[in-house]
């Protein structure tokens, strides 16, 4: 039995170093009920998500997936440090809402390593459409040519314009890859909207905080 016990111990770590974890300026309560109330409206043509509030999330934009220790140990410092987000755009399809942020300028500013730094307020959940199509929604626009980005320095998105220079499109996205044709709408922000994390890695974001070691 000691043996056991002492074989699960030893797995103990490993389980825990193998669990996906990410850096993101997340979100307190507060905040994602600001989102919330704003953006989630839920999906009349995706039946497995009307009238579905599970898959709300509004609670973080992931400046890192699955970092390495060298990154968590670079960020620790920054723990807790609020950031800045601006919102830029908001879209949808039938599978999911997200909103595009910028980064806004600083002496203490953490860029995402995403192309399109976003936050995921719904998804359907029904793969292939889970919370990482957020990425792929904002590439969908760009690659059908519905939008056009200008960056930054670090090569983020700083703007954003709708083709024919009008403030909101609605229509059909071209099936791409796992993913099919589907309606979908976006729109440029004319107010802005600024928003206030904190940074943190996920596994010590707890009550609105970040648990420092």
């Amino acid at each position: 039995m000691s043996l056991f016990i002492f074989g699960l111990l030893l797995c103990f770590p490993v389980i825990y170093c193998a669990d996906p974890s990410f850096l993101a300026v997340f979100f307190t309560e507060d905040t994602k009920s600001l989102l919330k109330d704003k953006f989630f409206r839920s999906h009349e043509y995706s039946s497995p998500f009307y009238g579905n509030t599970r898959h709300i999330y509004c609670d973080h934009s992931t400046i890192e997936f699955n970092p390495r220790s060298d990154s968590i140990n670079k960020y620790k410092a920054h723990y807790g440090h609020v950031q800045k987000l601006t919102i830029l755009a908001y879209a949808e399809d039938e599978h999911a809402q997200a909103i595009l942020v910028h980064c806004a300028d600083g002496n203490d500013t953490h860029p995402s390593m995403n192309k399109y730094p976003h936050v995921t307020i719904s998804v359907s959940n029904v793969k292939p459409y889970t919370p990482v199509y957020s990425n792929d929604l904002w590439t969908r626009f760009v690659d059908d040519r519905i939008v056009e980005i200008q960056v930054d320095e670090y090569d983020k998105p700083r703007s954003i314009t709708i083709k024919d220079h009008i403030s909101e499109w609605y229509g059909k996205l071209s099936s791409n890859g796992e993913y099919e044709e589907t309606k979908a709408y976006v729109k440029i922000m004319n107010e802005i909207i600024d928003l206030d994390g904190i940074v943190c890695v996920n596994n010590l974001w707890k009550n609105d905080e970040c648990q420092k070691f």
